[in-house]
């Protein structure tokens, strides 16, 4: 139980940490860039969207997870009892 608890913690943590660089594709994707438009005009409001996107990469990251985790249980292959 405890390396089950210490798996999940890990994941948590890097889950946490790919999400920031993440949030900010996401900010990328619609468009705001330093280069594009004035940050300081529409602070808050882009922060909100960042955070938008750094919410949505963290729920993806663990989606796409326990995807993973349910393919390789389906496909992983049964143990064959002997038959006496």
């Amino acid at each position: 139980m405890g390396k089950v608890i210490a798996r999940e913690f890990i994941w948590l943590i890097v889950a946490l940490i790919v999400a920031i660089p993440l949030g900010i594709v996401f900010l990328w994707f619609f468009g705001f860039t330093r280069e594009i438009i004035d940050l300081q005009e529409r602070k808050n409001w882009i922060f909100l969207l960042y955070l938008a996107g750094y919410f949505t990469s963290f729920a993806g990251i663990y989606i796409i997870r326990f995807v993973m985790m349910a393919l390789s249980a389906l496909t992983k292959p049964e143990d064959e009892e002997d038959e006496e």
